[in-house]
């Protein structure tokens, strides 16, 4: 990916990578709440939530260190994320919205194909940026998409 990179480039990748921060998701679920989905609204902020120290703990856990600080002459495109590299916040945010919505709303089949195109195209960036490995993006999609589906069958439960 070092290849292909520029300016422009450089901004639609810091531009996409935010939709995995969960301040995106927080809007998203104000902006569902004040619709009248309240349920789902509480689910994603809960969600977002439990998904950060699940994501938080894991990283601890395993020890991974970012791309940037054992490859030479990497390029960071951003700030510096901190802390540890896997699995991939954004990436598990990004897959956990994508599920728990897909399955909350049921929509034509090819808009999941775009929702869960848009979330890989998240942890694209993560890679672009430098600040993850592909295992990183892998871990963090998986989880992403276990913790949507936990929280589609606790939120049938009420």
């Amino acid at each position: 990916m070092h290849g292909c990179r520029s300016p422009w480039l450089d901004w639609i990748m810091l531009f996409f990578t935010q939709i995995g921060n969960g301040i995106f998701a927080m809007i998203l679920a104000i902006i569902l709440y004040f619709s009248g989905e309240r349920l789902l609204s509480y689910a994603l902020v809960l969600g977002t939530l439990s998904l950060w120290f699940v994501v938080e703990f894991i990283k601890v856990l395993i020890h991974r260190t970012r791309p940037y600080k054992k490859i030479e002459n990497s390029r960071i495109v951003g700030s510096q994320a901190r802390g540890y590299s896997f699995p991939s916040g954004h990436t598990s945010e990004a897959f956990f919205m994508a599920t728990i919505l897909l399955l909350y709303y049921q929509p034509h089949f090819f808009i999941w194909i775009g929702v869960y195109a848009m979330a890989f195209f998240v942890g694209i960036t993560r890679i672009y940026v430098g600040m993850h490995y592909p295992r990183d993006v892998l871990g963090g999609t998986m989880l992403g998409i276990a913790w949507g589906l936990l929280g589609i069958i606790i939120n049938s439960s009420f």
